[in-house]
C-alpha cells in the first residue's frame, strides 16, 4: 500500500497549476483528493436536522454463537449548527447533553452522526492508503485505509462508569462513479486497561436521504461491536430513520399577525401538586413489549378525580405523559418493563411530577413474584410468553417529591 500525502495533493488542487501536467501525483492520490473536496462540500452544505435513532443492544457470552437481545433504546437526535443534541421521542424540546445523560448505562461510543467523517474528511489528522476497488452489487467502490493517531483524535469510548478517547484506524469505501462515501469503518487502537477491552469496531453506512426538497448524503446506520478481555462481545446497532429539517421549537415574532389568523392557544397554566396523592391510571394503547423500546413515550387517563380537603387537585379524565425508561429482555421467563412519568394535563393546567407506582393490574400475564410484593424502580416483569399490556392496563402511583426522582 502506497501512502499518501495529502497536503501536497490539496496544494497541487488549489494551485493555478494545470492537473494534468503533474506527472508525479498518482492516480489514486487525486482520487482520493477528489473525495476528500466532495465530502467537505457534503458535510459543510448539511442543513440542520434531526432523525429517530433505534438502538439495539445485544450482547454474546464468549462460549455462545447467538447474540442475546438485552433493550432497544428510541431517541431524536438532531444536527443543528455541527453540534448533536437529543431529546426523548415526543418531548419537543433538544437538550444539549452527552448523550451517557439519556442511556447512563452499557458500552457506547461517540461520532456516529458526523464526528467520524469529520475527523476523517475535513481534518489534518489523518494519514491514508488505497486499497483498490471492489464490486457490490451495481457497483464499483473504492476503498482507502487511513489512521488517526491518539493525540488527534476527538474518538472516545465508554463502557460502564470508565470513558477514554482513542486513537483508530480503519478504512472507508466510495461509490466511484458518484464519489459518495458508501461505508466508513473505525477500528480502535490501543484501548487503555480501565476499559477492559480487546476489540472495538465501528461500522457506519451512508446514502442519500431527502430532507426539505434536497438529497443529502447522511448516515443510515451503524453497528458499534466491543469485545472484552474474556471474550464476550457487546453489539450495538444504530437504524436513523424519519430525518427532517429540523427548524427549532420556537420562533419570535414581532410583525401583526395576518387579520384572518387563529389567535394562538393559550399555553396551560403549570400547577404544583403535593407529593402523596395517588393516581389511578390506565394506559390508553396496547403496549408490545417484543417491539418496543427505552424512550418509547406511554400515555395513561387518570380513572378517578383526586381531591383534597374538599378542593379537585386533579381531574377524572386527565392525561399523563411517560415514557419506557427499562425494558430488559435477557431473562428467560419475563420482561422487566419500568415507567417514568412526568407531566400531566387537565382542564387547562398542566403539572411536572415524579411518581412511584404501588400497583400494577391485575393482569394474568404479570410475573407471580410482583403481585404481592414491592415494585422496584417502578418496573414490572411481565412474562414473556404474553409480552404485552394491553390497552386499559391500570396502575396506582403515588406522587413524590421531585428531587427525589433520580433515587427512587
Amino acid at each position: 500500500m502506497r501512502l499518501i500525502r495529502l497536503c501536497a495533493v490539496a496544494a497541487t488542487l488549489f494551485s493555478d497549476v494545470s492537473l494534468a501536467g503533474q506527472e508525479e501525483l498518482a492516480p489514486e492520490e487525486l482520487l482520493l483528493a477528489r473525495i476528500k473536496l466532495h465530502m467537505a462540500e457534503v458535510l459543510e452544505k448539511l442543513p440542520n436536522y434531526t432523525c429517530l435513532e433505534t438502538i439495539e443492544r445485544s450482547r454474546r457470552r464468549a462460549a455462545n454463537k447467538r447474540y442475546e437481545l438485552i433493550d432497544s433504546l428510541r431517541l431524536e437526535v438532531a444536527y443543528v449548527e455541527r453540534k448533536e443534541m437529543f431529546a426523548w421521542p415526543g418531548a419537543g424540546k433538544f437538550e444539549e447533553r452527552e448523550f451517557r445523560e439519556f442511556v447512563p448505562a452499557g458500552a457506547f461510543g461517540n461520532g456516529n452522526f458526523a464526528l467520524h467523517a469529520r475527523s476523517v474528511f475535513l481534518s489534518n489528522a489523518a494519514s491514508f492508503s488505497y486499497e483498490g476497488e471492489t464490486v457490490e452489487g451495481d457497483r464499483r467502490l473504492v476503498r482507502f485505509h487511513f489512521r488517526i493517531p491518539q493525540a488527534l483524535s476527538g474518538y472516545s469510548i465508554r463502557v460502564g462508569e470508565e470513558e477514554a478517547i482513542v486513537g483508530y484506524h480503519g478504512f472507508f469505501q466510495a461509490d466511484a462513479g458518484t464519489i459518495d462515501l458508501v461505508r466508513l469503518r473505525v477500528i480502535a487502537d490501543e484501548l487503555p486497561p480501565q476499559l477492559r477491552l480487546s476489540e472495538a469496531t465501528d461500522t457506519l453506512e451512508y446514502g442519500r436521504q431527502h430532507i426539505g426538497g434536497t438529497d443529502f448524503l447522511l448516515p443510515l446506520g451503524s453497528e458499534l461491536r466491543m469485545i472484552d478481555m474474556w471474550g464476550n462481545e457487546a453489539r450495538n446497532r444504530i437504524v436513523f430513520s424519519g430525518c427532517r429539517q429540523y427548524a427549532g421549537e420556537s420562533f419570535l415574532s414581532f410583525a401583526d399577525p395576518p387579520p384572518d389568523s387563529e389567535p394562538a392557544p393559550l399555553t396551560p397554566a403549570e400547577v404544583q401538586l403535593p407529593a402523596g396523592i395517588v393516581l389511578e391510571v390506565e394506559l390508553e394503547a396496547r403496549l408490545d413489549l417484543r417491539t418496543a423500546a427505552i424512550g418509547d413515550p406511554v400515555i395513561a387517563t387518570v380513572l378517578r378525580s383526586v381531591r383534597k380537603q374538599g378542593k379537585t387537585l386533579v381531574d377524572k379524565g386527565a392525561r399523563l405523559s411517560g415514557r419506557i425508561h427499562k425494558l430488559d429482555r435477557t431473562r428467560s421467563s419475563y420482561f422487566a418493563v419500568g415507567f417514568t412519568f412526568g407531566t400531566l394535563e387537565f382542564d387547562g393546567n398542566h403539572a411536572v411530577i415524579a411518581s412511584r407506582v404501588e400497583e400494577a393490574g391485575p393482569f394474568f400475564g404479570l410475573y407471580r413474584a410482583y403481585r404481592n410484593s414491592a415494585i422496584q424502580d417502578n418496573t414490572l416483569a411481565v412474562r414473556s410468553t404474553h409480552p404485552m399490556l394491553p390497552a386499559g392496563f391500570r396502575l396506582v402511583l403515588q406522587t413524590i417529591p421531585i428531587s427525589n426522582e433520580a433515587k427512587q
